[in-house]
């Protein structure tokens, strides 16, 4: 799940509901609708967005590239365009309108119908037999009509005739008033049907796995043509994504000495004991994260290597419980740098590395050993400690940080569970976490800042990053 108040963590669907939203607002601001029908313009804008080529698909729609068929937008209408739907005999009266003004908003679900308002009475109504009138300079009436077993399309053209006698338009002293909901249509017109349209032949597809590369597509992974200039600046090697890969890259030198820092760093922490396999007893399985760090300048400043859970095989409730982990607030640390500023305080920052290796586990969490780390056969790894992504792994970390800020005598605020305060007579301290960066406020005269880099520099392994300007 995604962290709360943190978008970017799920930036692809913030990107589709964002766009999502700035279309609804645009149509019904063009359509003179009121907020109150923001559903029916939401749903009408998702169908467009799945029946429209898009890039990252190669020109192909979302919906075929999900179930094979091409979509049929041969039913597709203009957004609240005035619409006439037939009302049968048996449901009005003599004298009330047979076709009334109403206005259209989309589909209609789980039936072969679209879906209309009446503004007057405020009442929604389906209907498959409709006219419609899209505006435009060519005012034109076009008669629709749903096929109710194959889903076809009748479409009859109306329009006025030249030479038809205009309409007579009683004059206001003699003038009946018409009902609300009447509009009136063409008297004279000329009914050319043209050729019914039919919807594109389906044909049957087996089921998608949840494998599919189809998942994976993202339009983040396609480069434009104006980009394609600037990728011979980038190391065609890329990170190697396993252990063997790395081993037998020009530089597996490097990737040598950074697997086994990250070896000898769970050796140091205790993260594991080494342990007999029993029969029944789950194992979580583990990998190798490389990644090659490059400078501002894209010279290679170091490698690095962590090994990590497969932590998506876990059971809740089995080797896992709780997994939310409040971080700081981005209006949060924006109020901490406008009360620094306001007071004169600086602002250092500091760095833990490996911050969930600090933390303990309370549930037995068994471990296959990674590539590169030698234990006997039928032997597993035993997790004390917290490894990089284990389910609980930020959240025993969050609550190991909490212990340790209540030691320095700091306060967690209601406001904001990742902000501690320290305040005695008029000196302010503040410490900021996000996840395993520490802001720390205070004044410049004090010690106070300095104490609390000693305190936390004895209990893990930091890389003081100095003052920020």
């Amino acid at each position: 799940m995604t962290t709360a108040d943190t978008p970017q963590h799920n930036g692809v669907a913030e990107r589709m509901n964002h766009m999502l939203v700035k279309q609804v607002r645009m149509m019904l601001i063009d359509a003179k609708l009121p907020n109150s029908y923001w559903w029916d313009a939401l749903q009408y804008m998702a169908l467009l967005h799945n029946v429209s080529p898009t890039r990252s698909l190669s020109d192909c729609t979302p919906k075929e590239s999900w179930s094979g068929n091409k979509p049929d937008v041969s039913r597709l209408r203009i957004f609240s365009c005035k619409a006439f739907i037939h009302i049968p005999d048996k449901m009005h009266s003599k004298l009330s309108a047979k076709s009334p003004v109403c206005t259209f908003t989309r589909y209609a679900w789980q039936c072969k119908a679209y879906r209309l308002v009446h503004h007057p009475s405020g009442r929604f109504l389906k209907s498959r037999d409709i006219i419609f009138n899209e505006g435009g300079t060519n005012m034109s009436y076009e008669h629709v009509i749903l096929d109710a077993n194959n889903m076809s399309l009748l479409l009859i053209t109306l329009a006025p005739t030249p030479s038809s006698a205009p309409v007579p338009t009683p004059s206001p002293s003699t003038s009946t008033p018409e009902p609300s909901m009447t509009t009136p249509v063409p008297a004279s017109t000329n009914i050319q049907p043209t050729p019914v349209a039919l919807c594109p032949k389906c044909t049957i597809h087996l089921p998608v796995w949840d494998d599919d590369p189809r998942y994976t597509v993202s339009s983040y992974n396609q480069s434009c043509p104006a980009e394609q200039a600037n990728v011979v600046l980038v190391d065609k090697t890329g990170d190697p994504q396993m252990y063997k890969e790395a081993m037998v890259h020009s530089d597996a030198a490097e990737w040598d000495v950074a697997c086994k820092d990250e070896i000898h760093n769970f050796q140091q922490m205790g993260v594991y004991d080494v342990v007999l396999w029993l029969k029944g007893r789950k194992v979580v399985g583990s990998k190798w994260v490389l990644r090659i760090k490059h400078g501002p300048d894209g010279q290679v400043q170091k490698y690095k290597a962590h090994i990590v859970a497969q932590g998506f095989t876990q059971v809740e409730g089995l080797d896992y419980d709780q997994t939310f982990t409040p971080v700081i607030k981005l209006s949060t640390f924006c109020t901490i740098l406008t009360i620094a500023v306001q007071q004169n305080l600086t602002i250092h920052q500091m760095d833990i590395k490996a911050a969930y290796l600090n933390s303990k586990l309370k549930e037995e969490i068994y471990m296959e050993a990674p590539p590169g780390l030698e234990i006997p056969e039928g032997m597993v790894l035993r997790l004390n400690r917290a490894v990089y992504s284990t389910k609980q792994g930020s959240r025993v970390w969050y609550e190991d940080m909490c212990g340790t800020m209540m030691e320095m005598g700091y306060t967690r605020i209601k406001a904001d569970h990742a902000v501690f305060i320290w305040r005695c007579s008029d000196v302010l301290s503040i410490i900021a976490l996000y996840i395993d960066d520490f802001k720390l406020v205070g004044p410049p005269d004090s010690d106070d800042v300095h104490k609390d880099k000693e305190t936390l520099k004895k209990k893990y392994h930091m890389t003081d990053l100095g003052e920020i300007s």
